[in-house]
């Protein structure tokens, strides 16, 4: 079951919205479910496409290579995070709001994402059907993210467990958010899992860890937690013979589901999500 809904984010992105863009994760190639769905899309009206917690933009400025002629829409809580986004670029509309409180008619657009953003939204059942009522028939909504469930044994959580209690919290499990987009009236809904396992330079995470801001897990946790965490690594490199290579993993999900005529969804709708999984080597970008 999901736990009671948050009043507020955790994590200020307007206070970090001047650090954001000088870490190296956070550039982005287009996204590969726009370019399944344009390559899929029948319609030969002007698309439009809206990214829900589009922070700085990076993925909507990547994303226009190949939808040039696009209406493109970014939409975020931080109006800092927006106002960088802006400097990059005119010819995209950025849209201070919050994610379960479109500002948009019904039908408006023919694509939507999110990406590593479901989490901050404190009501994400009213965000699923926000998206919903503004897709346009034959639509599709793509989300993507982290699944802590997937990942107990991550290494930000064996450092830093707190994190992983408010991570459980705040991501929905993978179940909750297919049996909502169900209920809302999603087709096809369907789920794919990309497990990440790699080998960590301790010493290198460690240098990254000292620049909080680098991940939202560690700003959602306690001062004290934090520091605890921090002074154990320390502490742990600073011994000869400490592993200074570890194993990590990572999971990532993308959930899509597309919006039908009703009778048509009624008649084929699945009466699960399907599933499928991969497990490679990361890459930097999530």
């Amino acid at each position: 079951m999901a736990s009671a809904m948050r009043t507020a984010p955790r994590v200020d992105y307007d206070a970090i919205a001047h650090l954001y863009d000088g870490q190296s994760h956070r550039a982005k190639a287009v996204d590969a479910e726009l370019v399944k769905f344009v390559a899929q899309r029948a319609s030969s009206h002007r698309l439009s496409a809206l990214d829900i917690a589009c922070g700085t933009g990076n993925q909507l400025v990547a994303n226009r290579s190949i939808v040039p002629e696009a209406r493109l829409v970014g939409l975020d809580r931080s109006l800092e995070m927006l106002r960088r986004a802006q400097i990059k670029t005119s010819d995209i509309d950025w849209i201070q709001a919050d994610g379960a409180m479109l500002p948009f008619q019904p039908g408006s657009f023919d694509f939507i994402s999110c990406q590593f953003g479901f989490h901050h939204v404190t009501d994400k059942a009213g965000m699923l059907h926000a998206v919903f009522d503004v897709l346009r028939e034959d639509g599709r909504f793509a989300m993507r993210n982290l699944c802590p469930q997937e990942h107990p044994d991550w290494l930000c959580y064996d450092y830093f467990p707190e994190s992983y209690a408010l991570d459980l919290e705040d991501f929905w499990p993978i179940e909750t958010i297919v049996a909502t987009m169900e209920r809302i009236g999603f087709a096809a809904v369907t789920v794919e899992h990309e497990h990440l396992q790699f080998e960590q330079d301790m010493r290198a995470w460690l240098d990254t860890v000292r620049r909080r801001n680098t991940n939202s897990q560690l700003l959602t946790i306690s001062d004290r937690a934090y520091e605890a965490g921090l002074r154990r690594l320390e502490r742990e490199l600073a011994d000869d013979d400490a592993r200074k290579v570890r194993t990590d993993h990572l999971c990532l999900i993308t959930i899509r589901g597309d919006r039908k005529d009703a009778n048509a969804t009624r008649a084929t709708r699945p009466s699960s999500a399907r599933t499928a999984g991969t497990r490679r080597s990361p890459h930097r970008g999530y």
